[in-house]
């Protein structure tokens, strides 16, 4: 697969990032390694990431590393593990979109948000959680914190850059699936905000941990 990335324009140091782990993994979800990730990083875009000094060699600290680890886990488009990053769904079509921009394939789509094809599968995820079933016959008042993590797709071990991903994926779903007129989706929403409201303090005190890898 050919992806050429080194001549977009306009795009921020951690986008580039997430776009050479995109080029790096063929467009794919393919665990790729971090080291990987730098060298593709450095071919691309060589003026971001060549180390100080000596511009014919990479830098392979924080430039890339904490992008990786926090912003770009917490928005919801990377998983990491072992030191080796994968894209999810939604990063890999935030990445198409991204290329498509540059490409100018993107036509306006107003004020209206898409429902992307993931968010419709995250969105049947779920619909099929306790939490959601149990909102759904009005016993919101017996969802107990495990369910909540299971709504948003965790666990009570998940650290706090892949519990903020995984927040932010269903948030964004949620928030897309406003634009249906189905009351399924209406319930959904008002199942989130249930949900935010009653386990508060469990997502302040993961939101205010200090570091968050593992």
């Amino acid at each position: 697969m050919s992806i050429n990335i080194s001549r977009l324009s306009g795009v921020t140091r951690s986008q580039k990032i997430l776009l050479s782990l995109y080029k790096s993994a063929n467009g794919t979800s393919k665990q790729v390694r971090f080291e990987d990730i730098v060298v593709e990083a450095f071919n691309s875009f060589k003026s971001d990431f060549q180390l100080r000094g000596y511009p014919q060699y990479p830098e392979s600290g924080d430039i890339i590393h904490k992008p990786l680890y926090s912003e770009l886990k917490k928005l919801g488009y990377v998983t990491s593990g072992n030191k080796y990053f994968s894209l999810t769904p939604k990063g890999i079509e935030y990445a198409k979109k991204l290329l498509n921009m540059q490409s100018g394939n993107v036509k306006s789509q107003g004020s209206g948000i898409k429902l992307a094809a993931s968010q419709q599968k995250e969105l049947e995820r779920i619909m099929q959680t306790t939490a959601f079933q149990m909102f759904s016959e009005g016993k919101k008042d017996d969802i107990l914190d495990i369910d909540f993590y299971s709504f948003l797709g965790v666990t009570v071990r998940t650290n706090k850059f892949d519990f903020l991903g995984r927040y932010s994926t269903v948030e964004d779903a949620i928030t897309a699936s406003q634009q249906r007129s189905d009351t399924v989706y209406k319930l959904l929403h008002d199942c989130f905000e249930f949900l935010k409201e009653k386990f508060r303090e469990n997502i302040e005190y993961i939101k205010n941990e200090k570091g968050g890898k593992r």
